[in-house]
């Protein structure tokens, strides 16, 4: 099979790799898609990869290989993963149950598991959902990023009729931003720097979305919140000082909600943080709701596949991941399409 390896100098590579073959409960898929997931750049640009890595951990692709001890699936079905998946081999695996297993969860790309930037992979019953047939790839292949999103808004305190700010209008912001509209927020606003993400933004229900070093924050918070401030926060940006500015936004007790992931040593003001008494709450995964999204997703009210802006092949990979993301890049959600010819 095709991959795009990560190489020395932080650059992708295709290559040959052998098609993994299934054993007791793994299941061999096809990918279809295999989005480029924000946490995998901000890994990526600080050097925290190891070489030889294949990642990719948003992916929906076909059944092709079983091993002897799956019951739950059959080749040919078209299912999605969660990007972390047990070893299948620990006593706590043995005995089902794989949440406890004793080696830990393994992630695509991160662990020494290959991911979905390649034409094949090697995953576990227990990770997989069977994709709904009305279901476009598309849609299906953002499942994992869906659940992240619906897992911060849940597990925050909006609140109906809350005001909500959300700081960066990337795949993760744009999906927190669409599972906060679940819950019926009195305004939601956006603050994005690239003038593309923020007309997404708008388009998928956004209140307002600002660019922040346009706007001036503060005051358009004191004339529009009760409170001088939001109720929530969501810091999605992952950038440096993007949390010392979530708890300077938020208003006097509420709360600042952090799924965003920022490699770099940061500083924040713990003044700030007191004076406000607000509650700063990181988020991350969200595997008991996978279901729960890929459910909201067949219904209409998640739509991650109108963030799409490009599909590209494995040999485009390389240079998508080096602007994605950054200033005077537009793009906002990437599939790779490890079966499609850069020609």
């Amino acid at each position: 099979m095709k991959a795009a390896v990560l190489r020395e100098g932080s650059r992708f590579v295709v290559e040959d790799r052998p098609d993994p073959v299934p054993a007791g409960r793994q299941v061999a898929i096809r990918v279809t898609y295999c989005g480029i997931c924000g946490s995998d750049l901000h890994l990526l640009r600080a050097g925290a990869l190891a070489d030889g890595s294949v990642l990719g951990h948003e992916i929906v692709g076909q059944v092709t290989a079983i091993g002897d001890d799956v019951t739950g699936f059959a080749v040919g079905d078209r299912v999605t993963t969660l990007s972390a998946v047990p070893c299948d081999s620990c006593g706590a695996c043995r005995e089902g149950r794989f949440r406890s297993c004793e080696k830990g969860l393994q992630v695509f790309g991160y662990t020494g598991l290959s991911g979905g930037y390649a034409e094949h992979l090697l995953t576990h019953e227990s990770a997989l959902e069977r994709v709904p047939e009305a279901l476009t790839d598309e849609a299906a292949s953002l499942n994992e990023p869906a659940m992240v999103g619906l897992y911060a808004a849940r597990t925050s305190r909006v609140r109906t009729g809350d005001d909500v700010a959300i700081i960066g209008a990337g795949p993760i912001g744009l999906l927190v931003l669409q599972a906060v509209l679940l819950m019926n927020p009195r305004n939601c606003w956006v603050f994005e720097t690239s003038a593309g993400r923020r007309e997404m933004a708008l388009r998928l229900g956004a209140t307002a979305a600002f660019d922040p070093g346009q706007a001036d924050a503060a005051a358009f918070f004191m004339a529009n919140c009760p409170m001088g401030g939001p109720d929530v926060v969501f810091e999605c940006a992952g950038a440096r000082g993007t949390l010392q500015k979530a708890m300077e936004w938020v208003r006097p007790g509420g709360q600042v909600v952090l799924p965003g992931v920022n490699m770099d040593i940061d500083e924040v003001s713990p003044l700030t943080m007191v004076a406000k008494e607000c509650e700063v709450k990181a988020s991350l995964g969200g595997m008991d709701l996978f279901r729960t999204a890929l459910d909201l997703i067949a219904a209409g009210k998640i739509r991650p596949e109108a963030m799409v802006t490009r599909i590209i092949a494995l040999e485009e990979v390389d240079d998508v991941s080096r602007t994605l993301g950054l200033p005077g890049s537009d793009d906002v959600k990437v599939l790779v399409a490890p079966g499609r010819s850069s020609q």
